[in-house]
Formats: structure tokens, sequence, C-alpha cells
């Protein structure tokens, strides 16, 4: 196996998903759905009849959004889907929170002692023109999302197709450092020279699709958080991911001061913290005693 270099592992990663995460809402529907007149639900039957028919639910509805008469007679713009991503709803809270976790990690004495840095990263089945022009798109290091290339008259084929299963590919791209599609995320690399190892990632999301990642993520030592609409009752689902130990906490997706949810959050930082402290207290520790032995 070829051997790389170490690097200083002090970066923690929290990963979403978006719809159901931190908008209550598929992103279509506050955008596309809304400014082309099609009803919510018309849509999405017509992907399920596709997923019948053998699709993968993706691209089943990235196919719609390109040759279904309602885009034909009037295709896609990019442009104008990131002007429709004012439209976007998100769950309480949501707007601010990125600054304020951003600052409660900063708060840390030992997160200023040792230079952790915190990260923000979207990895959903929306879409990502619909997502670079949201309000919080700057607060994220890497957005990954469904895309199309485009050409004059509208959407040609998608770009980038990403769903429940390939999620995780995503991840292993950020626990790695390859963050572009151009870079290699299937190379050997020896664990002390991943830049994010997963053991400093969380992952949260709020479905069946995002299981496989938390599962992924939790493998590899960890933490999810599974979370749910707070105008509703828990969902049996949500439920279940815990009891499978799919997830290790559920809350809802409230995003606000001093919410559940973003006090598990604050917990969970300062045990990584505390752990990347420890770690690094322990090498500095081993490097002084090697230092000390050779100098008798």
């Amino acid at each position: 196996m070829r051997h790389t270099k170490a690097v200083r592992q002090n970066i923690i990663g929290i990963v979403y998903d978006f719809d159901g995460t931190l908008s209550p809402h598929n992103m279509q529907e506050d955008t596309i759905f809304r400014e082309w007149g099609i009803g919510r639900s018309m849509l999405w039957k017509k992907s399920d009849r596709l997923v019948r028919q053998g699709y993968e639910r993706t691209l089943a509805y990235l196919k719609l959004l390109i040759h279904d008469p309602v885009f034909q007679k009037r295709p896609l713009d990019r442009g104008k889907l990131r002007r429709l991503a004012g439209r976007l709803s998100y769950f309480p809270g949501v707007p601010g929170y990125f600054d304020r976790i951003n600052r409660f990690l900063r708060s840390q004495p030992e997160a200023r002692q040792w230079g952790i840095q915190l990260e923000h990263y979207i990895v959903s089945s929306g879409m990502l023109e619909i997502l670079e022009g949201a309000r919080i798109f700057k607060a994220f290091k890497k957005v990954y999302a469904c895309e199309y290339e485009y050409g004059p008259k509208g959407p040609l084929f998608p770009k980038l197709v990403i769903n429940d299963t390939n999620k995780t590919q995503f991840l292993f791209r950020i626990n790695k450092g390859k963050l572009e599609m151009k870079d290699d995320p299937n190379g050997p690399m020896s664990d002390e020279a991943r830049r994010i190892p997963f053991r400093n990632m969380i992952y949260v999301g709020d479905s069946q699709t995002d299981i496989p990642s938390m599962t992924v993520v939790q493998r590899y030592g960890g933490h999810a958080i599974a979370v749910f609409n707070p105008a509703a009752a828990v969902p049996p689902l949500v439920k279940t991911m815990v009891a499978s130990q799919r997830a290790d906490h559920f809350a809802p997706a409230d995003y606000r001061e001093p919410s559940l949810l973003v006090r598990i959050l604050k917990l969970t930082l300062k045990k990584i913290v505390h752990d990347i402290a420890y770690a690094n207290s322990a090498r500095m520790s081993f490097g002084w005693v090697r230092a000390h032995r050779r100098s008798r």
C-alpha cells in the first residue's frame, strides 16, 4: 500500500441532507413546482410510475424535469433556478444557525488551543442549481447535489446524480479531502493522512435515504443524528433509526437556541474536540519521550 504523509486531523465536519433536514419541503416544491404551476404531488406521481418501470428514483425525477411536456414548452434555466432559491423554506433557526454553531466551536478553549476548525457540507439528492442561490450556500465548504449539463435551450443531460446509496461516495471525498469530482477518491490512503477522519464527522439526516450514510459514518467511529419536522409527531421511521442504532440521537429539526437538536450538536462537538485534544496531547507526549531518549 502506498504510504501518505500524516496530516493534522483537527477539522470537524458536519454533513447535512437538505430536504426534510434543513427544509421542511422538497426544494423543487418551493421553487420549480410553484413557478411552473405544477401540483405538489403531480410530478412525484409521474416519477413513481417511472420507478415502477425500472428507473432509479433520482434519475426518474431528473428525466421528467427535462422531458415532461411542461418543461419541453418551458425548459429549466440555471439562472432562474438560482433566483428561485429565495423561495426556499427552512426549519426554525436555520439561517442563523451556522454562524452560531461556528462561534460555539471557537469558544471552546481546547478548540482554540489546538486550532480545531468546523466545516459544513451538504450531500443531497436535490438540485445544485437551486442550492447555489440559497441564502445559506456560503456557510458550506462544499455542496454536493444533482446537477445538469446545460445548453442554450435548457438542461441537456444529468451531469451528476446523487441517490441514497452513492451519497456515501461523497462522505469518503470529505474524509479524504478529495472534494472535486476530478479528484479520485478511491486510491489508498492511510488513516493518518485523511483530512477529516470519520470520528470527527457528524451526519444529520431525516429519512430512509440517509440510512446508508449514517451507517458508514457510525461504522468508522462518527456520529449520526436523525431529525424530524417539529410541527409533527415523531415519525416511526425516526424511532426505528435510533432503536436499530442507525442514528445516535433524534430531535425535532429546530436549529434555534436552546433546542434539543442544538444541545445534542454542541455536546457531540465537545466530545469530538476533547478526543482531538486528547490525541494531540498523547502524540506530543510520545514525541517528547522519543526526543528525551535520543538525548540520553
